[in-house]
């Protein structure tokens, strides 16, 4: 592919990127468009030394939000929602932006060129966990088992029986909550008659997994809040409270991608493991994703444990999903929530319903 070819490439994944957030992340869309509609290909062209997989607008997007979080004093940055903790003003001038995008990009070009080459995009949602908690509180509710993220980020859904979980029927007709009060806030809108269960039993260990784990106590956390949307005002509050979390109550983090995080699992000898994916499987390639199931899928015939992820059924083929969700090719863009339990070689399988991607409502599936 030509330079001029591979520019007009990542010229329209902005502009696809800008339409598909303009809803939810009106500021992210106007600098998206920004970014794509430049007659020089300065800013955008930073994406070239990222990783291939990695080339996607939103790790240029989070590479300029980790370095407007840490200069809020540029003009570029006192446009951040993020930053003025206002919300986006829809009548920005864009050739404002612009030149404010070029000035800020121009002086710190090597810094985010080290950024886009060396950091990958991790969204460490916690509203994740009311979701994972809806799974888990399912019978059998398993206690003393080992939990186990992998694609932890910074391991913040380990802590999902501490936050504090709302969850309220869609019509308003019920309201039920669970976990600590002192712990960081969830909410969740379920279309339901009557309430969930929403006990789950308790953990013998936490470890989490991941190919670049974030230390909480360290300036990797802003890389964290960098890679939410700066219009996500909630979601930033919410991520500063669960990081505060976790520097107080440290879990086991060990650096492994997926594939190496299942050869570690495989010589465990707890008496449960308890396994969650979060929005991670989608980011292995099609054969990777066939050799996690399959490993998995093994090892539940060798002993007792629990597999349950939150991942998006057009992402992620290789796993087993809901096939009247799956072949909608509207509804195989949701996340789709599945519990996987091995007992004495037998698996049981259940499609539990759909979410939104950070956990605002879920959708159980008919019975």
């Amino acid at each position: 592919m030509s330079t001029g070819d591979s520019d007009r490439e990542i010229a329209a994944m902005f502009h696809e990127f800008a339409e598909s957030v303009s809803a939810r992340a009106p500021f992210y869309a106007d600098i998206a468009h920004a970014i794509g509609d430049d007659s020089e290909p300065t800013v955008r062209s930073l994406l070239d030394r990222a990783p291939q997989p990695q080339q996607r607008p939103v790790l240029l997007l989070a590479a300029i939000h980790y370095l407007v979080l840490q200069h809020q004093n540029t003009a570029l940055s006192q446009l951040y929602p993020s930053v003025t903790g206002t919300p986006h003003v829809a009548s920005l001038d864009r050739n404002e932006l612009t030149a404010d995008l070029h000035e800020f990009c121009d002086t710190y070009r090597d810094e985010l060129g080290d950024l886009v080459r060396t950091r990958p995009t991790q969204t460490n949602d916690i509203s994740r966990s009311a979701l994972l908690r809806l799974a888990l509180a399912l019978q059998p509710v398993i206690e003393n088992s080992t939990l186990i993220d992998v694609g932890c980020s910074a391991g913040l859904n380990l802590h999902l029986d501490a936050y504090h979980c709302t969850f309220t029927a869609e019509n308003g007709s019920w309201i039920t909550s669970a976990g600590d009060t002192a712990a960081p806030a969830l909410r969740c809108s379920v279309r339901a008659e009557a309430p969930p269960d929403v006990e789950i039993g308790t953990f013998a260990g936490r470890i989490g997994f991941d190919p670049h784990p974030i230390d909480v106590d360290t300036n990797d956390a802003i890389w964290l809040l960098a890679c939410v949307w700066p219009d996500q005002l909630d979601r930033i509050e919410r991520l500063k409270k669960a990081v505060a979390w976790a520097k107080a109550h440290p879990v086991d983090l060990r650096t492994a991608d997926a594939l190496a995080a299942l050869t570690e699992i495989e010589e465990m000898r707890d008496d449960h493991l308890t396994i969650v994916n979060s929005w991670v499987l989608s980011y292995l390639s099609l054969d990777d994703q066939h050799l996690y199931r399959q490993r998995l899928e093994a090892l539940g015939r060798r002993r007792n444990l629990t597999w349950v992820y939150l991942e998006q059924p057009s992402t992620t083929p290789a796993l087993q999903h809901n096939q009247q969700i799956a072949r909608d090719p509207q509804r195989s863009e949701l996340t789709a929530v599945t519990r996987i339990d091995w007992n004495d070689g037998n698996s049981h399988t259940r499609h539990l319903g759909t979410m939104h991607p950070h956990g605002y409502w879920f959708h159980p599936s008919a019975r």
